[in-house]
């Protein structure tokens, strides 16, 4: 008796990665896309996202930075996976700036949760997670909300029937008591 389970592959369109995943990406997977500040974690999300993003595979991308949606843009335009007539097609952004600094985690999960019925996407990305993290370190339930707020998300996106990538700035020492590493 044979129980093994063949899960498709994405392919990332990064050279050499997908021989490093095994074949690319597992498709319906939760991901994280952690590194130092500047060491090209946004960028490695967008060249994945425009390698697969397509008529029958819409990415929603997330955005917590404070900086806009048209200023990221403005920076990925100038790699050779950039490709304008993605955007708005089958790649949507969606600025969460504004809910991050409520602090309210029940309503940044309904927002990101509403947007992604709406759009009804394979691939859902969300950077900067630290930037959520960031946010419960304020509030006094932060740390429980926080750890709520992550289980729930990723439960969510495991049910949407999306690939999922969750894109932060870590420090290895960061790495050990962040609830975002349980998940």
């Amino acid at each position: 008796m044979n129980d093994h389970v063949n899960i498709r592959r994405l392919k990332t369109g990064v050279p050499g990665l997908d021989n490093l995943l095994g074949g690319g990406i597992p498709e319906f997977s939760f991901n994280l896309i952690a590194g130092t500040p500047g060491s090209g974690k946004t960028t490695l999300a967008h060249q994945i996202m425009f390698a697969l993003a397509g008529k029958n595979q819409r990415a929603l991308f997330f955005s917590v930075l404070g900086e806009p949606a048209l200023k990221m843009l403005r920076y990925q335009q100038q790699f050779r996976f950039y490709d304008i007539n993605k955007v708005n097609e089958s790649i949507r952004y969606v600025n969460l700036s504004a809910d991050i600094l409520d602090g309210d985690f029940d309503r940044i999960l309904a927002r990101v949760s509403d947007e992604v019925k709406k759009y009804t996407p394979s691939l859902v990305f969300v950077d900067s997670f630290r930037s959520v993290v960031q946010a419960a370190k304020q509030d006094e339930n932060g740390v429980a909300g926080l750890q709520r707020f992550v289980q729930q998300l990723g439960m969510q996106m495991t049910s949407w029937q999306a690939t999922t990538f969750l894109i932060g700035e870590y420090l290895i020492s960061e790495s050990e008591p962040s609830p975002i590493f349980a998940v």
